[in-house]
């Protein structure tokens, strides 16, 4: 089966999904893409110069057999501007992101949400990445359709429903493996010397939703506890350019300066070593659809310090809920408690980094393979 993937947003983690499924499909996958930039603009009008991209992709090497659509571009529009040069293939939307369930209601992220809701309408597959992630825009489409106008979309409800299913994101788990120690513990070359700080690794782009604020004002609890830590800030600057999360970084390297050991972001193999030198991955997102910079942690030999929510109970199994997830309110007191009781919390998560393999490309591929079979 030939399979065209399009992905709008051809940078970062989209660009990594869509490469290691290309990797590891049974199938040949062949890319096509815009570079990174202002993502509204690419869901707004990125549906033109990727019509021509399919238009160009189609000259060269006839009809695809199924095409695979990344959720950050109006889809319906993409549609419709390659009429021309595709028949009736099946079309399939990977939904990354949904901004229907995005907190705030600007009128932005509105008219971008009925983007994503006929994006949906336009596919005959619709894959989310969690099943939060699913059942939360299942929770929130029929309140949303209801402030239509008529005539209402309500009526298309339940045959888009239908279409919904959940696929994980692939992530390149096995550079980030280290090995274990005699008591099953994923360990990193940092906590090999008693004596060293522990590593709190932050892998989160610097948006409003991963609420950096939330994380400095845990630091600050640490701090006052008396603890010794040593910061490795990975995140990404915001695609939007935001300056209120540009501030919070500096000001947080600021306050923390004696403690930052690296600032991001870095190079592949350089953000790598410093994920497995790391001991704790901290998340206090107030919205996270995946995490896929979690699981590389995890797999590493972080302990984790996670929202008991999201999707984060999904990526840890029940049996670790308990020393990896902290319930609302409690993430200062958790973090306090991981830095303070590092290595009875290395050894209650021994055997959660294996359990990371789950979401390795060897093991999601096949899966992708085997819904995109049943759909063509």
């Amino acid at each position: 089966m030939r399979i065209l993937l399009v992905e709008p947003w051809l940078h970062g983690s989209h660009r990594q999904w869509a490469e290691g499924y290309r990797s590891w499909s049974r199938h040949r996958v062949d890319i096509i893409g815009l570079p990174g930039g202002r993502w509204r603009w690419l869901l707004q009008g990125g549906a033109l110069p990727l019509a021509e991209a399919v238009r160009a992709w189609v000259a060269d090497h006839g009809q695809p057999d199924l095409v695979v659509v990344s959720g950050m571009v109006d889809v319906a529009h993409l549609l419709a501007l390659s009429r021309r040069w595709l028949d009736r293939q099946p079309v399939v939307v990977f939904q990354h992101e949904s901004q229907l369930v995005y907190p705030g209601r600007r009128a932005e992220e509105q008219e971008a949400a009925l983007r994503n809701w006929l994006s949906w309408c336009a596919a005959d597959l619709v894959v989310f990445n969690s099943c939060y992630h699913r059942e939360a825009v299942t929770r929130e489409l029929p309140g949303f359709l209801d402030r239509f106008p008529e005539p209402g979309h309500g009526r298309y409800l339940d045959a888009v429903l239908d279409r919904f299913d959940v696929l994980p994101v692939g992530v390149h788990t096995r550079p980030f493996r280290s090995p274990p120690d005699e008591a099953g513990c994923r360990t990193s070359p940092a906590a090999g010397d008693g004596d060293a700080p522990p590593v709190i690794l932050w892998p989160h782009r610097w948006e409003r939703d991963k609420d950096p604020d939330a994380f400095s004002a845990a630091l600050a609890k640490v701090v006052a506890a008396g603890l010794d830590f040593r910061l490795v800030l990975a995140g990404e600057d915001p695609p939007s350019g935001d300056r209120y999360t540009g501030r919070v970084r500096r000001e947080l390297v600021q306050r923390f300066a004696d403690r930052v050991a690296a600032v991001g972001p870095f190079p592949v193999d350089r953000y790598r070593e410093l994920v497995l030198g790391a001991d704790i991955v901290v998340s206090c997102a107030r919205h996270e659809f995946f995490g896929v910079g979690v699981v590389e942690a995890v797999a590493a030999g972080c302990r984790p310090v996670l929202p008991a929510g999201l999707s984060y109970p999904e990526l840890i199994p029940g049996r670790w809920h308990e020393v990896a997830l902290y319930r609302p309110g409690r993430f200062g007191t958790a973090l306090v408690a991981a830095v303070e009781q590092l290595e009875h919390g290395r050894t209650a998560a021994a055997g959660l980094a294996a359990e990371m393999e789950v979401f390795g490309w060897d093991r999601v591929a096949p899966r992708y393979d085997d819904r995109f079979e049943q759909l063509t």
